[in-house]
């Protein structure tokens, strides 16, 4: 047993060790690399998925002036930053989406698998910029449209809190610097001796006087900035802040005793003290007021669905490359979710998510003895996806035992149409039916 990425031992030293010389015998080793990669990602080998993409890219590096060879490697360096980005490896797998990219810039998945990493970083504007490359190329691609739309709303609200950590910060600072620097009083004005000679000042003329001195010690309480910083004076004397409210007498009486109570366990309860809400039958006993109920309708919904995925079919249509093939759907594995709808305040919300991986079967239309097998996985059957928008596929495999030189044919009538058309309305007719039903 040879050792894989990381030191780590694998299963494929055949090929780990293989050093082939001419250009065909490297190309088909790629394609066996290839193969057991994409098997690796499916059962979640992802040290043995990574020692595979790096043979296959050391291989194809080997390949000098041939552009198809680039073009290749960029789809083993997208790869490998996927598992890499499964491992936790997030720089390397940066590393990798940006081989990919200087590889085969028309390549999309370059693209999306950067963004990918970009994200795991932290670095949503270079994520955002990536997404938006990739849907450039592909301006069709639903699920780029969502990565778009997702990496704008956290670019915008990561905007939104740095000028807002921004302004907080600079309002401290200014606080801090008016702590460190304290207002300074101006000191009162000495009062002159009267001379004795002086004339008494009159009644009128005192309480003038007595009016002055009164301004000139609320003045005097003031520094030269302290009315723009908002202080004032109670009636008291003091000096307090601009927004200090002062409670009349008037208003103390009105508002009454506030001050708090010990509650006395033993005091009887009064007609007047909340009942508790009576339970509605059939309703959650923490939902007594019965505005909202959830329930649980996943083994319908499996039953269901399944039977609706397995009446999936295609029929290739005249014109095409083999008129009359038919594909369909043959199984239905690893599925897992749920389902429920909840009533809240008399309105259905509907709740569901299901992962699944469906085996296909082709039979081609010239020949009816030959047919082509294989597997896709759709990880995101959801609410979230608006009826008629399709849903994303992950893990689309081509058994080896399909006849040569159908990898077209399937790519267009079931990995991208056809087949898989049919699929996406069987789940639709399945999302109306829950609908109808409950």
């Amino acid at each position: 047993m040879g050792m894989g990425f990381g030191g780590v031992p694998s299963a494929h030293t055949d090929v780990l060790s293989a050093s082939p010389e001419d250009v065909p015998s490297k190309l088909r080793l790629v394609e066996e690399i290839k193969s057991r990669g994409r098997s690796c990602v499916g059962c979640k080998n992802y040290p043995d998925a990574a020692s595979l993409y790096t043979k296959g890219i050391e291989v194809l590096s080997s390949i000098t002036g041939d552009e198809s060879a680039k073009k290749e490697a960029a789809i083993l360096y997208s790869n490998r930053s996927l598992v890499l980005l499964q491992m936790g490896k997030v720089s390397e797998a940066l590393e990798s989406a940006d081989s990919a990219c200087e590889n085969d810039p028309t390549y999309v998945k370059a693209h999306w698998r950067r963004g990918q990493a970009c994200n795991a970083l932290g670095n949503t504007a270079d994520a955002l910029a990536s997404f938006e490359r990739a849907l450039s190329l592909e301006p069709a691609n639903k699920a780029l449209k969502r990565e778009v739309e997702a990496a704008k709303a956290k670019k915008e609200q990561e905007e939104k809190l740095l000028a807002a950590a921004k302004e907080a910060k600079e309002a401290e600072a200014e606080a801090e610097a008016e702590i460190a620097e304290p207002p300074k009083l101006v000191a009162p004005a000495k009062k002159e001796t009267a001379n004795a000679n002086t004339t008494k000042p009159t009644s009128s003329a005192k309480s003038s006087n007595k009016n002055s001195v009164k301004e000139d010690e609320d003045t005097d309480l003031f520094t030269s900035s302290d009315h723009v910083r908002g202080y004032k004076i109670r009636s008291d004397g003091k000096k307090t802040s601009f927004f200090d409210r002062e409670i009349s007498e008037e208003s103390k009486q009105l508002i009454g005793d506030i001050a708090p109570k010990r509650i006395d366990p033993n005091a009887p309860t009064e007609d007047n003290a909340p009942k508790p809400l009576p339970v509605t039958e059939g309703t959650s006993a923490w939902n007594k007021a019965g505005t909202w109920e959830e329930r649980d309708v996943t083994s319908w919904a499996k039953e269901t669905l399944e039977a609706a995925l397995l009446t999936s079919e295609y029929i290739l249509p005249e014109g095409s490359p083999s008129p009359g093939a038919r594909a369909t759907v043959s199984k239905v594995s690893k599925f897992e979710g749920h389902a429920s709808y909840a009533t809240v305040r008399g309105k259905k919300r509907y709740i569901y998510e299901f992962a699944f991986t469906l085996d296909w079967v082709l039979t081609l239309g010239d020949d009816h003895t030959k047919t082509c097998h294989g597997k896709v996985t759709f990880p995101d059957v959801d609410g979230t996806v608006e009826l008629g928008d399709g849903y994303d596929i992950v893990d689309y495999h081509v058994d080896g035992s399909s006849p040569a030189g159908t990898g077209p044919l399937l790519a267009r009538f079931v990995r991208d149409g056809g087949l898989r058309e049919s699929i996406h309305n069987k789940i639709d007719d399945w999302v109306r039916l829950l609908r109808a039903t409950y």
